[in-house]
């Protein structure tokens, strides 16, 4: 019976700590500031065309980063009174202004604001006339947001009146460019960045690596792949709002740094499905003791490179940025297959802009030095360059034949025999 209760007692006890933590663990808190609605103006670029623009604040006044990972702005009620209108309405998100509409994740640090821009158009024939009729109007911003728990659906109201907007000259619509500026690379660097077309699951990695690199990499080059798109190629990303986190991703995430990709509960449960359930548990249980003892890092130890490499959304570029991203499969058998189809060695790299290279498999070990030394600048890129293929110039230096002319030895010379001569002694 002692043993029994026991048995039952441990579980119990487990879950009672769990949830203590759960609940002493703040979170993040993102709302759109309504109250702070900024910059009104209203645009008139010809007689039947408008453009009203204000900004509002996202604010996080949580103990948490947010991440936001979806936003849009619409009018509301949707019905007779626009649709003489015709109105397109597009919430516009400052760290990555586009002009298709899509909104990249983005994350809001503890007590920290986003200044985001809601964008109207309208079309009549005598749209000054409409404007004035317009009134009061109702613009509604719908957003989604997570970070320790799962995803939170928010709607925030904002009541506006056409007649407090400021008439401003029309502004020429600037060119947005939803891609990063190249980096610099001198003619003769030691790696040579690849562009390619975006990369999406499916995509067959041996024909993209000939289709992009036939023209640029000469003998004795190493091909050099980013993990992420080599994981999104084989379809190894899963979109965050389809992961259904267990019970026990949603309480141990708790645990991680805000800053760790674990911290969310959509990378824990795929670390959990990656290594398995004992594993993590595992791997926490020593990586208790670790910092205990003062030994850091013994979780990703036991856990191993198809843990650590999991990056949460915002890790990767759009559509991609709303999806967490595995570590590649079987990367050394890749690097054999394209070295197979192509006669370069290859490699498969994790690369930072802070110079931290790690070489996941290469086809030739003797060359790794080569390699971190090569991406160490990160030519690559962290922020969407695709650029996911990197030709690395072999450096290697070449023995080179010395054509030595062979000439016949020079006979030996014998001294000269001369008589002896006396020398004078002086006399005393």
């Amino acid at each position: 019976m002692c043993w029994a209760s026991t048995l039952l007692a441990v579980p119990a006890l487990t879950v009672l700590a769990l949830e203590f933590i759960a609940s002493s663990r703040a979170d993040a808190v993102v709302r759109a500031a309504a109250e702070q609605v900024d910059n009104m103006r209203v645009e008139y670029p010809d007689a039947s065309h408008a453009r009203l623009r204000f900004s509002f604040p996202f604010q996080n006044s949580g103990t948490q980063q947010g991440l936001v990972i979806d936003a849009h702005a619409c009018l509301q009620p949707i019905g007779l009174r626009y649709s003489d209108l015709h109105p397109i309405v597009s919430l516009i998100n400052p760290e990555a202004p586009r002009e298709d509409g899509y909104w990249e994740a983005v994350i809001i640090k503890p007590g920290k604001k986003l200044t985001a821009e809601v964008e109207i158009w309208l079309t009549a024939p005598d749209v000054r006339k409409a404007v004035a009729e317009l009134g009061e109007f109702r613009v509604d911003i719908n957003f989604k947001y997570y970070c320790r728990t799962p995803m939170k659906y928010k709607r925030q109201v904002i009541t506006l009146n056409a007649a407090e907007f400021k008439e401003v000259a029309p502004e020429r619509r600037k060119a947005v460019s939803v891609k990063p500026p190249k980096k610099e690379i001198a003619p003769d660097a030691p790696a040579v960045p690849v562009p390619t077309r975006l990369l999406m699951p499916g995509d067959d990695i041996i024909d993209v690596v000939k289709e992009y690199t036939a023209d640029i990499a000469k003998p004795g080059d190493i091909i050099a792949l980013a993990e992420s798109p080599v994981a999104i190629m084989q379809g190894r990303v899963a979109y965050c709002e389809d992961i259904k986190p267990r019970y026990l991703a949603r309480r141990l995430n708790m645990v991680f740094d805000m800053n760790s990709s674990l911290s969310s509960v959509y990378s824990l449960e795929m670390a959990f499905r990656e290594v398995g359930t004992w594993k993590i548990l595992y791997g926490m249980f020593r990586g208790l003791i670790g910092k205990i003892i003062g030994r850091p890092g013994e979780f990703y130890r036991i856990t191993g490179r198809m843990v650590a490499a999991i990056d949460d959304c915002t890790g990767t570029l759009p559509p991609f940025d709303k999806h967490v991203v595995l570590a590649p499969a079987y990367p050394q058998k890749v690097c054999q297959e394209i070295k197979e189809a192509t006669g370069f060695d290859v490699t498969i790299v994790d690369a930072n802009d802070l110079g931290k290279v790690d070489v996941l498999a290469i086809t030739d070990p003797n060359r790794k030095a080569e390699v971190v030394e090569a991406l160490k600048p990160n030519p690559q890129g962290n922020a969407g360059e695709m650029t996911p293929l990197v030709v690395i110039r072999d450096r290697r230096v070449t023995p080179t034949t010395v054509n030595v002319v062979k000439t016949e030895p020079m006979p030996a010379v014998k001294p000269a025999t001369k008589p002896a001569t006396e020398v004078p002694v002086p006399q005393a």
